[in-house]
Order: structure tokens, then sequence, then C-alpha cells
């Protein structure tokens, strides 16, 4: 037992130390932006070497993806307890899937982070970034499959529908949304909601809970 002690307090002060890190690079992000803030900045914040920052996630953009993964950390269990048998529609899913998502990002991460990620993981300029940003898009897409299998057993939807395929359509059109909803700081996630159902009325014609 003695021989562990040591181990657990490491392990304990690197995830102190990276919790502090993580702290530090929000603050930043939302004050000055990724561009403006430096490796440096963050490490004196935080109260470790910039080495450390940068051995723990290697750049800048690495720390805003950590930050990214911790909140999609929370915002998969909070979608597993929301949504995991809980609707009877493809309305009904991904309506409650997009405010869920909406409600999340109000609590957790500011839409100014939010802009600045969807910015890295498309600019090219760090292809890591685009790749596990990818990753975590495909957990997130990846409930929604689950949740379509689902309906697909229990015959709410027809054998022929492929799973995959019709929740990664019902994911894009909701990140669509999503999009819109972090784009401007007065857009909410009522409009962001109500954008949602006129999109699935208009693709599911007499098909939509309520009409």
């Amino acid at each position: 037992m003695t021989e562990q002690q040591p181990t657990s307090l490491r392990e304990r002060q690197k995830e102190d130390r990276k919790a502090r890190i993580i702290a530090a690079a929000k603050s930043l992000f939302l004050e000055a932006g990724l561009e403006k803030i430096t490796m440096e900045a963050i490490a004196e914040i935080a109260g470790v070497s910039s080495v450390t920052v940068h051995n723990y996630y290697g750049t800048k953009s690495g720390v805003l993806l950590a930050l990214v993964a911790e909140s999609d950390r929370e915002l998969l269990a909070t979608l597993e307890r929301g949504l995991r048998g809980r609707t009877a529609t493809l309305a009904e899913l991904v309506l409650g899937f997009f405010e869920i998502v909406c409600r999340h990002t109000q609590t957790h991460l500011d839409k100014a982070i939010w802009r600045q990620v969807i910015a890295a993981s498309v600019s090219g300029t760090e292809p890591r970034f685009g790749k596990l940003y990818h990753e975590l898009d495909n957990r997130l897409a990846s409930v929604l499959i689950r949740e379509v299998e689902r309906m697909v057993g229990a015959g709410l939807l027809p054998e022929t529908v492929d799973p995959a395929h019709l929740g990664w359509a019902l994911f894009n059109l909701q990140n669509a949304r999503f999009i819109e909803f972090i784009a401007a700081d007065g857009s909410s996630c009522e409009a962001g909601l109500q954008h949602l159902r006129n999109d699935l009325s208009a693709l599911m014609p007499g098909g939509f809970p309520g009409r």
C-alpha cells in the first residue's frame, strides 16, 4: 500500500494542475481569444510553468480542445440521462437533443469560446485539432444513432431505416441550428428550437407531433 500512495499523490497533483490550466485558459479565451493569448499567460495564471502546459496539451489549440472535451464529457452524461429510451418520434429526439446541447452551452461554455472552437476546427492550421474535434462530434452523433436503433427495434421506425445515416442526418441538421445559435450573442435557445421545429415540419409533413 505504501508504494501506491506516492503514485496516487502524483496523480492528484497532476489532475489539480490540469484543472488550474483549464480554468486559466477558459478565462483568457473569454477575455482575449485564442490568437491573442500565450502559453506563458495561461501558465502564469495557473501557477505552473509554460513547459508543463506544453507537456500536457502541446499548443493553445490543444488547451482549447481539452476545455471542449471536458465540457463534452459532462454533456454526454446529460444526454444519456435526458434521452435514453425517452422519445417516441424523431422530432422529439432531435428537439430534445438540441435543447440539452443549448442549455449545456449556456451554463458550461460561453458562446465566444464556441466560436473560437468552430474557427479552429475548420481553419486547417492545426490538423490535429480538426481530427480530435471530429471525434467529439462522432461521440455526440452516436447518441442519436443509438436512439434511432432503439426506435427501429421497438417498431417505431421502419426496419429499412439505416440508423447511422439517419442519426448523422439529424445531428447535422441540429448542428446547423446550433452554429446559428452560437454565432450571435443575442440568439436564444428558444429561437433555435423554433427554427428546428420548422425544419422538421418541412421535412416530415404530416408526421410532426402536435400538428
